[in-house]
């Protein structure tokens, strides 16, 4: 196999870039640049050493190196890497210099990180898991891909499998012996098992997609008539202005988002079109896609103006669980207690707030977190984090639905439920890439970055 190379590192100016080679020639490399062929290094050992242009001998950097022996590398390959200072200039030298050692290339991105899949480091799903890491913004991202890496998902998945390797070692102990009669308690053992395992995966789905929203971000819809302070509840929530606020009814005619982290929760805010009759065109767009907006939305807020209760747009029908409805403008209130009159017209919870004079706002952000919380939260069970390891694990539940509906009647009848228990295998071994499946690595691989 090749030797590759990349900047591990962001590139740009920084402290220290770090530089990655693995392979068979990554010593070879080391040598070269450092120009001394004789040179000897002890795995695990930082060396500070000089690196050379070989076009014209001038000083690259001084810079500190390590070699990493395989297969005890991130790679299973022998790793060399280098952390040079931040500068860019050195970066380009460098890389310049790497591209004209014979054996060396480029490496393509996720390419680090699909030799350490294909040398056994990790599976799939602990692969996956070391991408979202590099992506997570929030602590619960975070954490989340932590427990990804450090293998729960994979340790699920193979006790699956295993069950179903157990199953087919019984049905596959008969079917060598046509002419004897299956014991009972042999088949009732395997449709114990397979019972059981069904309903482990049937929970498992059904989970809200909680694991895929905590890594893509919850889904924040802001609704209410023009004017109630919609874009002002987007720029406090920011923190910054995002979004034109004025007086003038229908100034926010598209959908405006903004990402923030509340709690440690990736929400992504939709401040949309003011809510109402309308005869024109670009606003009664605007209002259509605010309102597909909220029926997509994971937590949707409903601002109502205090002063103007009475006149609010009814908006019942997209009003569930994970609403919050807030009133808003109390400070223009004489008497509070006009709020409390509106209660049962209301029927429902609701939040006071004044984004002016900044009252209620603390309880507003604990109650997107709650809600957050409850949608996304990590649970004792590993989650789902992507469509594709919910995509093959249907599969799977499929393959043992159908085995379970099966009659054993005879050789035929068996060979054909194995066949099935074959299939989930199949499907469980494409989540975590126990087969190769060069479709799915290149899917999967492609979305690193290079160096990685």
């Amino acid at each position: 196999m090749e030797t590759i190379f990349a900047q591990s590192s962001k590139p740009g100016k920084a402290g220290v870039a770090v530089f990655r080679i693995s392979g068979s020639n990554s010593l070879v490399a080391l040598k070269h640049l450092i120009k001394n062929d004789n040179a000897t290094f002890i795995p695990r050992v930082m060396y500070c050493k000089k690196l050379i242009n070989p076009k014209n001998q001038e000083l690259i950097d001084e810079a500190v190196v390590a070699y990493f022996q395989a297969p005890a590398s991130f790679t299973g390959e022998d790793v060399v890497e280098i952390y040079t200072h931040g500068s860019i200039a050195i970066a380009a030298m460098l890389t310049e210099t790497l591209l004209t050692i014979e054996g060396l290339r480029m490496a393509e991105p996720g390419e680090f990180t699909r030799r350490a899949f294909l040398n056994g480091k990790f599976d799939l799903t602990a692969a996956e898991g070391i991408a979202d890491l590099i992506e997570a913004e929030t602590v619960w991202q975070h954490r989340q891909a932590v427990k990804q890496v450090g293998g729960e998902l994979e340790t699920l998945y193979n006790g699956w499998r295993q069950t179903l390797l157990t199953i087919i070692g019984l049905l596959e102990a008969y079917i060598d012996f046509p002419d004897e009669d299956i014991p009972q308690e042999i088949l009732n053992r395997v449709m114990t098992l397979s019972g059981e395992l069904k309903y482990a995966i049937i929970k498992h789905l059904d989970d809200n997609r909680r694991g895929e929203l905590l890594r893509t971000g919850i889904k924040l819809t802001i609704l209410g008539a023009p004017n109630v302070g919609k874009s002002s509840l987007l720029n406090f929530l920011m923190q910054r202005d995002v979004a034109i606020v004025s007086n003038i009814e229908g100034t926010t005619r598209d959908i405006i988002e903004g990402h923030l982290d509340i709690g440690g929760y990736p929400i992504i805010l939709q401040d949309t079109a003011g809510i109402r009759d309308s005869n024109d065109l670009i606003e009664l767009e605007g209002i259509k896609r605010a309102i597909e907006s909220a029926r997509m939305a994971d937590i949707k807020i409903v601002m109502l103006d205090a002063v103007k209760l009475s006149n609010s747009p009814s908006l019942d029908n997209l009003i569930d669980d994970n609403t919050i409805i807030l009133i808003n403008k109390i400070d223009l209130l004489d008497d509070k207690c006009q709020i409390d009159i509106c209660k049962d017209t209301l029927k429902k919870n609701y939040l006071k707030i004044s984004i002016k004079d900044n009252i209620g706002m603390d309880s507003l952000l604990k109650e997107i977190e709650n809600i957050a919380h409850n949608i996304a939260g990590l649970t004792e069970t590993p989650h789902i984090t992507r469509q594709r390891q919910r995509a093959f694990i249907e599969k799977a539940l499929e393959y043992l639905k159908k085995f379970n509906n099966e009659n054993f009647n005879g050789e035929n009848d068996l060979v054909l439920a194995t066949e099935d228990v074959r299939m989930a295998i199949r499907s469980l071994s494409n989540v975590t890439g126990k087969i190769s499946v060069e479709e799915v690595l290149g899917e999967i691989f492609s979305n690193f970055c290079i160096g990685k």
